[in-house]
């Protein structure tokens, strides 16, 4: 019985994870950028949605609401004012990941200094348990569930579906190409961004009612995200999302016969398998493809 208790809750983080990475997937694939401060932009949003209830005392449509808007908001700057700069230079990838790096520090000190580092979690409705059958599952986790399994294929659809996605596969074969023929590739890449970082607001606004957040979450968020993409195939949106999932049931089925203080080593220890026997991960793909 435990088992399957413990499956259902693997389940449930392996959809917040699949979200993550999902946003850092769609961020990679379309402009090449590795987004090390991707975990920053789901901290930022689980913080703005906690302080808008907590100390505004806002209704949770406007916390979301708010917790959207800096999500996006730190995304698309930190792409406008510290990776667009460094592309018009010729920066190579490295040094691009050096600099998201430096902002994952940067930002994570930067929260540290205004909430501190202590946990904050939420109480309510969505914190409390629902029984199905013999296993009891917070309504939190039920809806961050029922968010992946809409959210990810909607990416997924946009991506082959619509005209921006057709854009975005473009840059991610040939950015050049795109411009040659008009096309703005910043344009694009913020938007790319955007939509990135908009793909962690659902967890990152749940996080409070299931776990709770303190500023080291960005770095460990960042590492799942990662992880994830690695897994599932570096350049495979649906991938990434599988990775998550796979990192979540992993963890959550691994304390199963373990200490719960293994959960980041079952991570890593997964990553670590598939780099040396499928280092291209679940899904083998070029481009932003499912």
């Amino acid at each position: 019985m435990l088992f399957w208790q413990l499956l259902l809750q693997g389940l449930a983080a392996g959809a917040g994870y699949a979200l993550i990475a999902v946003g850092f997937a769609l961020i990679y694939s379309t402009t090449r950028t590795f987004h090390f401060a991707h975990g920053v932009t789901y901290a930022l949003a689980a913080y703005a949605y906690y302080a808008a209830l907590e100390s505004l005392h806002w209704h949770p449509a406007a916390a979301i609401l708010l917790a959207a808007c800096i999500a996006v908001a730190f995304g698309v700057g930190v792409d406008a004012l510290v990776y667009q700069p460094m592309r018009r230079t010729a920066a190579s990838f490295l040094t691009l990941f050096a600099a998201s790096f430096g902002v994952l520090v940067v930002m994570v000190n930067c929260l540290v200094l205004a909430f501190g580092n202590s946990f904050y979690s939420l109480s309510g409705r969505l914190s409390q348990g629902v029984e199905l059958g013999p296993f009891i599952v917070s309504l939190a986790n039920l809806l961050e569930i029922a968010l992946a399994a809409v959210l990810v294929p909607l990416v997924v659809a946009v991506m082959h579906r619509t005209r921006l996605g057709t854009f975005f596969r473009a840059m991610a074969e040939n950015n050049e190409l795109v411009e040659g023929f008009g096309f703005t590739g910043r344009r694009y890449a913020r938007l790319a961004f955007a939509i990135g970082s908009l793909c962690v607001v659902p967890a990152a606004v749940l996080a409070p009612y299931i776990g709770g957040i303190q500023p080291g979450t960005a770095t460990v968020v960042t590492l799942i995200a990662i992880a994830a993409t690695i897994i599932g195939g570096i350049d495979s949106i649906a991938g990434a999302a599988l990775g998550g999932l796979l990192l979540g049931v992993a963890e959550n089925v691994g304390i199963w016969k373990l200490s719960s203080a293994w959960k980041p080593a079952i991570s890593f220890g997964i990553l670590l398998l598939f780099l040396i026997v499928r280092p291209r991960g679940i899904v083998v793909a070029r481009g932003p493809r499912a």
